[in-house]
């Protein structure tokens, strides 16, 4: 009987032992299977961020990236990279690595150089459809007709030198832009950067002006020169003016042709750039101070003053005080003077690149 005993719990003890294990196979408290992770937008985006980083260059230069910035990239894509393959990961931590990987994206495309000495740049007008000042200071122009001996002519959106319609400014018979009078405009170093299609050679083609000689104009003369004036207080105590007029010597001007142009001022120095090359620099003549021009003359965009001012005393209209007869794209004003490597970076980006 005792033998018998013994076999029985020798068969029972098993049987339990299955029925506890099957009981607890198909308890209701058991979690489900977890639910398949999405990486689609993971995925996407580390490809995105990869050929960014691998896109980039890191330099100085309008299009570079700040020194360091594609470091900082490559380590959020290895780290999302890293996420997405961990054994396990769940939806909410994939999710998180996206918003991470997208928020250093965000970082460094905000280290893109977009500008040249953004800090020293007073006026930038683009004439993408307008002539709003894109550099924030508030220098915005109005479009005004020309002087009746010009013909009251008009301000004509046209093509930009990459052919988008409507991106760049022609003047016509007088057609001019009017930026109102302010000191910021007439600092003691100064850089003036513009795209320039002359469409006929004229002696008179001022393409900016404030105040005309008794400040400081920029023109091109009747040999396709670019032609720069500015009025100056001679510092050698005699209190006398001095007015430096110096043109870009071999830096001639082809009609039909845009063409990026620059000078540069400052005391006892003039520079000239066609194509973000150097044609000229001047250092004969007095050094001084500007001299600030009259407050009632406002700066003048396609036409040596403003229509407005012809007629006032001083002002008569003259045959010589004229217009420009051509086009002008991204023309900017500094208040320091850019280096020959600033305005060639300059040159370099803009003549692939739209400025919008």
């Amino acid at each position: 009987m005792k033998k018998m005993k013994y076999l029985m719990w020798f068969l029972i003890v098993p049987l339990l032992a299955g029925m506890i294990l099957t009981d607890c196979k198909k308890s209701d408290d058991d979690p489900p299977p977890p639910a398949a992770v999405d990486f689609a937008v993971l995925d996407t985006l580390i490809v995105e961020a990869q050929v960014l980083h691998d896109g980039a260059t890191e330099g100085t230069a309008i299009g570079d990236y700040e020194a360091g910035s594609k470091a900082e990239l490559q380590t959020a894509i290895d780290l999302a990279t890293a996420v997405r393959n961990t054994a396990g990961v769940t939806q909410a931590q994939v999710d998180a690595a996206v918003i991470s990987l997208q928020a250093a994206i965000d970082t460094f495309e905000s280290k893109k150089i977009t500008e040249i000495a953004p800090e020293n740049l007073v006026a930038n007008w683009l004439f993408n459809g307008d002539a709003t000042d894109a550099s924030g200071n508030g220098h915005d122009g109005t479009l005004e007709l020309g002087h009746e001996n010009w013909g009251g002519g008009s301000v004509i959106s046209v093509e930009d030198r990459l052919g988008n319609a409507d991106y760049a400014y022609m003047f016509v018979d007088g057609g001019n832009i009017v930026v109102p009078q302010d000191p910021s405009l007439n600092p003691p170093e100064l850089t003036i950067v513009t795209w320039i299609n002359l469409y006929e050679t004229w002696a008179h083609s001022y393409f900016i002006s404030n105040d005309i000689w008794n400040c400081w104009k920029f023109q091109v003369q009747d040999a396709n020169k670019p032609f720069f004036t500015r009025k100056i207080l001679k510092d050698d105590g005699s209190g006398e003016n001095a007015w430096i007029d110096k043109d870009a010597n071999t830096g001639i001007l082809e009609n039909g042709v845009w063409t990026h142009i620059a000078m540069t001022f400052q005391s006892g120095e003039m520079t000239f750039y066609i194509n973000g090359a150097e044609v000229m620099f001047w250092d004969d003549f007095p050094t001084g101070t500007p001299v600030d021009p009259n407050p009632l003359v406002d700066i003048c965009i396609g036409q040596a003053l403003p229509t407005s001012v012809y007629g006032m005393e001083g002002y008569e209209w003259q045959e010589w005080l004229g217009y420009l007869k051509g086009s002008l794209d991204d023309l900017k004003m500094y208040n320091i003077v850019l280096t020959g490597t600033q305005v060639n970076q300059i040159y370099t980006w803009e003549k692939d690149n739209v400025n919008e």
